[in-house]
């Protein structure tokens, strides 16, 4: 007759748990996005300021840098590196005559990364996004019958297994107005 030891076999099977655990997992949050402009001035630009409507002159023409500010934190007593945030952008489009409540997003336009290299234990960091081709997508609008009334980014963190969805991701709208209706 065979006699099994389960307090030896126990032993093993917790042995090879505990050598097999992943370690503690660092949850990256994705906590806001700002906008900023930085203004043409004769041949001169103004220091990135944040703003609340993007303002377009009635051509489309849009001399203005526009940049995003995503803010991440983490929140473990561990650094996180090697980050990709990716993002999409999005006009909304209005036909010209229809009212406000007709516009709807158009296709994205641009989607792309930003590499972020490092968070720091119990830190935010800021990552800056900076291409838009926001004139090229104007000049593509003109004479078409339709405007833009608002810029969309959708930013990811580039997911890793663990992640929250709710924590990875951030929508940011941001109203484009006519120079002449523009809030000061």
């Amino acid at each position: 007759m065979t006699t099994i030891s389960f307090p030896r076999s126990l032993f093993c099977a917790f042995l090879l748990c505990a050598a097999s655990a992943a370690p503690a997992f660092s949850q990256i949050e994705l906590v806001k996005v700002d906008w900023e402009v930085s203004k043409l001035a004769g041949k001169n630009r103004t220091p990135f300021a944040p703003v609340a409507d993007l303002r377009t002159a009635p051509d489309f023409k849009f001399p203005d840098n526009v940049r995003a500010i995503v803010t991440l934190r983490n929140p473990t007593a561990k650094p996180v590196e090697g980050l990709v945030l990716r993002y999409a952008l999005s006009l909304r489009l209005l036909k010209k005559g229809a009212a406000p409540e007709k516009a709807f997003w158009g296709v994205p336009f641009l989607v792309e990364e930003v590499r972020v290299s490092k968070v720091g234990p119990s830190s935010e960091k800021q990552a800056k996004v900076i291409r838009f081709e926001l004139q090229i997508q104007l000049n593509k609008l003109r004479n078409s019958g339709f405007a833009p009334t608002a810029l969309k980014m959708d930013v990811m963190l580039s997911p890793r297994q663990g992640d929250e969805p709710a924590a990875i991701m951030r929508e940011a709208i941001i109203s484009i107005l006519p120079s002449e209706t523009a809030k000061p």
